[in-house]
């Protein structure tokens, strides 16, 4: 609305409607024998019976209103007719009516008789500007009055509204005139007592127990999914850069809307159990001191591995898509272009002649690399009207996004982009495949209209099923995979709907973004749903129907399982969390311990501790128990210490550490524990010294690490495994070696879907094996998994490539230090569990080729070829303290 209307301007045009056009029937004097409904106590709207007079109802942009006899009850109702726009409806003044976090019944009647057979129809609440409405509705079938009625808890955009009005959806060409009838607006129930919070900071924003948001320190959207080395990373786009530049109130609370126009870094975190999630921090991307300094933005990320590098997609805003690559999922990163791939290095005959219509958004990419040949392709594109009059593609079928194949190179396009054809898109493409299928799924707009089976609802993560991943015409429409997160998650958890799906582990997760740690805040402090629109990342399960459709996806704050238990006799990061109470995240200049291949990037301390702050973590597995457990801290304050506690922030103590040291100097500190053992979650609880002052920062701190309770000292008798190559064709083989190894036997397996391959005997803590992959494995990335006692103790990675053809030689064949069996190598027979073979001898005598289950291997002289292959260039070495990694086995 380009001004704003005075109330009385607005009364006053509205006066002049009284009489004119009726809806079905000219306006006459009530008859005597009508009777009139009770008027409805408390009703916060102007009489919506419309006995005899609309007193209170206006219009604001045209549109006339007068009383009609065709009424719902009584003698008159509402008749809305002449109107010009969806904003000519009737408006009813709403300022100061409504209270934050009271409860409202809002209903009504309403009939129209010319359009579609079915319309919907909005009951919405705004300010004068209308930039933050909140709609409520249905669709209406034509000629007969219907009821509506909604139940609602006001937010803040409830409480700052000026008006109420009835229209047809924003931007909608259905000016049809309508009528209504018993209008009335009620409170049902007071605002409840909030809680007296004293900052943001003590505000449980993720509760413990639950799995979603996966973090809630920190903001993120739009998330996509990385795999490197056998570890899940999540990048997405960082809000809580934009909320850190937006205005607040005294509380910390955003009272400026997200905008996302100063988000200029990516954020990274990675989890290998999906519960307990490392902060890797940000990316800087666009502006100065950002990998592709030229951007101006950086939003929804998309990334993906190939031959060891990390290709990071994003956008600069709505105007291109760009890529950096990393030589590992935290860098050091590179600008390979110095431009954007879209539209900069796009055909220029493609763009003349009309490849971009105007109003076509060219961000939110999708990478993807199909496993059948190779192939890249990105995804880009959004909005739901694009194109210039005469050709004005509307939010049915914008035909707004694009996919394109991509070089070897990956930064390269391979001609010139291809039209998709998503019923209702939006934006936010995502690709995934499954048993040859491909899913190409997107954000449904907020203008479509839903048809079963053909178009989706409003604000949805829609999708299609294709078998040609450039194949994507409206014909492939499937249906809604997820509805609107609002739908799950309630006040203030609307908006735009991004999202990604992805194979992890053998479980097929989602992940998207709501607002759920902004609607904990706005909460705690009494005024639910003002979030504001920064959003935070989930993680759900994806399931299929027998056909290959998708099961719609629920969004829950329980998120997922822990697949695997935590081992904690290593060093790991202090800032894992499953859930934390008040501390923050902070770089470092200091190379991660735990992470050496992220060369240095990528280290964060926690910080801003102050006394009762805690982190924790999930189905942490101290097996027999543990002895010590240490830290690398900074001392701020003097008197500190860090309670470890059992399964609650205000568990059992099993260990207290002493804070020592010299203030703002690190060191590494070092207490007993005793009662850890078993599964149990963990919890470092911080307190200062008595009489600190509250809000003071006691202490930083970069690593936790506990020792067994058999351990004689860190660092001693260090588990190492490798394979002999990390490529093989199927058909082939490969070496598995290791030491430090405590069981009598080691199953291997390999897995994408776990397949086990054989026994392999330990002898004094060492093993060799020979495997033969079989042939029938899929073409792609794997991992040799190697588990004792049904405890995964390592996972490695394998690039399989497609057997050799008949003639081209045995894929086995070739010296043991390739990759290959040598003489007498692999053995021949049936393979995969079920099959059958003897194994023969590895060169040298070392153990044996085990390539089916049940198949043993053992020899004496090990510990020659052991220290000669821990030297071997590409092995996937790991070293970890002297103690059984207890972790939950893989279904086989």
């Amino acid at each position: 609305m380009a001004a704003v209307i005075g109330v009385s301007a607005l009364v006053a045009s509205s006066a002049t409607a009284v009489g004119q056009a009726a809806f079905a029937a000219p306006v006459t004097a009530p008859m005597a024998a009508t009777a009139e409904i009770e008027a409805v106590p408390g009703n916060l709207l102007p009489d919506g019976r419309f006995a005899g007079s609309l007193t209170g109802w206006t219009t604001a942009r045209g549109g006339e209103l007068a009383l009609t006899t065709d009424a719902a009850s009584g003698s008159h109702a509402l008749a809305v007719t002449k109107r010009q726009n969806t904003q000519s409806g009737p408006f009813a003044d709403v300022s100061g009516k409504l209270e934050v976090g009271a409860t409202y019944r809002m209903s009504g009647k309403l009939k129209y008789t010319e359009g579609e057979a079915t319309q919907r129809f909005n009951f919405t609440f705004c300010p004068t500007n209308f930039n933050g409405c909140a709609d409520y509705g249905r669709a209406f079938p034509k000629g007969q009055w219907e009821s509506f009625s909604q139940e609602f808890t006001a937010e803040a955009k409830h409480a700052d509204a000026n008006w109420f009005f009835i229209e047809t959806p924003w931007g909608s060409n259905a000016l049809q005139d309508f009528a209504v009838d018993e209008i009335s607006l009620i409170k049902i129930a007071d605002a409840p007592e909030q809680p007296a919070f004293q900052a943001l900071e003590d505000v449980q924003t993720k509760p413990i127990g639950d799995h979603n948001p996966l973090v809630g320190h920190k903001f993120g959207a739009d998330p996509h999914h990385l795999v490197y080395n056998g570890r899940l990373y999540i990048y997405s786009t960082d809000d809580t850069q934009q909320y850190e530049a937006n205005t607040k109130d005294a509380n910390g609370l955003p009272t400026q809307s997200n905008g996302y126009g100063a988000i200029t870094r990516l954020n990274v975190m990675s989890t290998s159990d999906m519960v307990n999630w490392v902060d890797h921090g940000a990316v800087p991307i666009a502006r100065e001191g950002g990998a592709a300094p030229w951007a101006r933005n950086s939003w929804a990320p998309a990334a993906i591995e190939k031959d060891g590098n990390v290709y990071l997609y994003f956008c600069d805003s709505g105007t291109g898509t760009a890529v950096v690559v990393g030589g590992s999922p935290l860098g050091p990163w590179e600008d390979p272009l110095g431009k954007k791939i879209i539209p900069d290095t796009v055909d220029r005959d493609y763009i003349a002649s009309g490849g971009f219509p105007a109003g076509m958004w060219l961000f939110d990419p999708e990478v993807f690399i199909d496993d059948k040949d190779g192939q890249a392709y990105l995804y880009f594109g959004g909005n739901s009207q694009i194109g210039t009059a005469p050709n004005v593609q509307g939010p049915q079928n914008p035909k707004s996004t694009r996919v394109v194949k991509l070089k070897d190179d990956m930064v390269t396009l391979d001609g010139d982009p291809v039209e998709i054809d998503g019923p209702g898109m939006f934006e936010a493409s995502s690709m995934f495949k499954r048993d040859g299928k491909y899913y190409y799924s997107y954000s449904s707009n907020f203008q479509v209209k839903e048809e079963a089976g053909k178009y989706p609802k409003t604000g949805a993560i829609a999708y299609m099923m294709t078998d040609d991943p450039m194949d994507l015409t409206a014909s492939k429409y499937a249906g809604e995979a997820f509805l609107n997160q609002s739908t799950f998650f309630g006040a203030g958890n609307g908006g735009n709907n991004h999202s990604d799906m992805f194979t992890y582990k053998g479980e097929t997760y989602f992940t998207y973004h709501t607002q759920t740690r902004g609607a904990a805040w706005a909460a705690a402090f009494g005024s639910p749903g003002a979030t504001q629109g920064y959003r935070s990342v989930h993680i759900d399960k994806l399931e299929f129907n027998a056909d290959g459709t998708i099961k719609p996806v629920k969004g829950t704050r329980e998120g997922v399982e822990q697949v695997e238990a935590f081992n904690p006799y290593r060093t790991f990061e202090a800032e894992t969390l499953a859930w934390q109470l008040g501390i923050t995240t902070v770089e470092t200049e200091a190379a991660s311990v735990e992470f050496p291949e992220h060369k240095g990037s990528g280290n964060l301390v926690v910080s801003s501790i102050d006394d009762g702050d805690f982190t924790g973590i999930s189905g942490v597995d101290f097996g027999a128990g543990a002895k010590t457990v240490s830290a690398r801290v900074k001392p701020l304050t003097e008197g500190s210490s860090v309670q470890v506690r059992l399964d609650q922030p205000d568990g059992p103590v099993v260990a207290t550490l002493p804070v020592e040291g010299a203030i703002g100097e690190w060191t590494t500190v070092q207490a007993d524990v005793e009662g850890a053992d078993g599964k149990h979650d963990v919890f470092f609880v911080f307190a200062g010294a008595e009489g600190v002052e509250a809000g003071v920062d006691l202490m930083e701190v970069d690593n936790w690490a506990f020792t067994g309770s058999q351990d004689s000292g860190p660092g001693e008798q260090e588990f190492a495994a490798e394979l002999s190559s990390d490529q093989v064709a199927a058909g082939g083989s490969v070496t598995v070696t290791a030491s430090g190894v405590e069981a009598d036997e080691v199953e291997i397996g390999i897995e994408s879907a776990y397949r086990k391959l054989a026994t392999a005997k330990v002898e004094d803590g060492e093993l060799s094996a020979t495997v033969v992959i079989p042939t029938d494995i899929e073409a792609g990335a794997h991992e040799i998994v190697l588990r004792a006692n049904g405890v995964e103790l390592k996972r490695l990675p394998l690039t399989v490539t497609a057997a050799a053809a008949p003639g081209d030689g045995d894929p086995g064949d070739g010296d043991p230090g390739d990759g290959g069996a040598g003489d007498g190598g692999a053995s021949t027979g049936g393979s995969g569990a079920g099959g059958s073979s003897t194994a023969g001898s590895t060169a040298g005598g070392s153990g044996g080729a085990l390539a089916t289950t049940g198949a043993d291997g053992s020899g004496s002289a090990l510990a020659a070829a052991i220290g000669a292959l821990l030297l071997a260039a590409g092995s996937g070495l790991w070293m970890l303290r002297r103690r059984r990694s207890v972790v939950s086995e893989h279904s086989a």
